[in-house]
């Protein structure tokens, strides 16, 4: 009896941290539809910062620990990310136009697994058609990008990437609010 409440409580405590991320994921969203093309370069520009601080890390990690196998793959590693990070920042057009090559397949493989997954898997119990129409809306989006691809790519990235968030976070947010459904009865 102790381990059923315990897990009810360890259930609920998880589905609290789903229900803020989703709530955030929601926010998120609004916001880069309502600011499409900040958005686009917000989020070029953040993956141009990971980049750079990466390969600083890692070029710093290999002289730090130069002893250890692997020195030269690390700092030449480090050194392209470095290259690669400072090449997004300086060069945002470009990189929002891979960038936004990229998410054409992300979303389209997205797509295609959250379907699979909301029949398979029934996830979200009763609200799996939500989890099945973010698939499909993601797909959609995936394919609109590709077909678009490179017109529009400075609003489109960031317009495309808050749906998705806002109906990942949707669904998200009713599963977790189907869970605590279930575990309340």
């Amino acid at each position: 009896m102790t381990t059923d409440f315990q897990s009810d409580i360890d259930i609920k405590k998880s589905t609290s941290w789903v229900i803020a991320l989703s709530i955030a994921l929601i926010i998120l969203g609004i916001v880069s539809i309502i600011l499409p093309a900040f958005a686009s370069a917000f989020f070029t520009s953040f993956i141009g910062w990971i980049a750079l601080i990466s390969g600083i890390v890692m070029i710093v990690q290999s002289f730090m620990s130069k002893p250890v196998r692997g020195f030269w793959l690390n700092l030449i590693v480090g050194i392209f990310y470095a290259i690669a990070g400072v090449y997004i920042l300086f060069n945002l057009g470009a990189a929002i136009l891979a960038l936004t090559f990229a998410f054409g397949i992300l979303f389209v493989v997205e797509g295609v697994y959250t379907i699979i997954m909301a029949f398979t898997n029934k996830a979200g119990h009763s609200m799996s058609w939500l989890v099945a129409l973010n698939g499909i809306i993601t797909l959609i989006l995936g394919i609109m990008v590709l077909n678009r691809f490179p017109f529009s790519a400075i609003w489109l990235i960031g317009l495309y990437v808050g749906i998705s968030l806002l109906m990942s976070g949707i669904s998200l947010l009713a599963s977790a609010l189907a869970i605590r459904k279930v575990m309340a009865a």
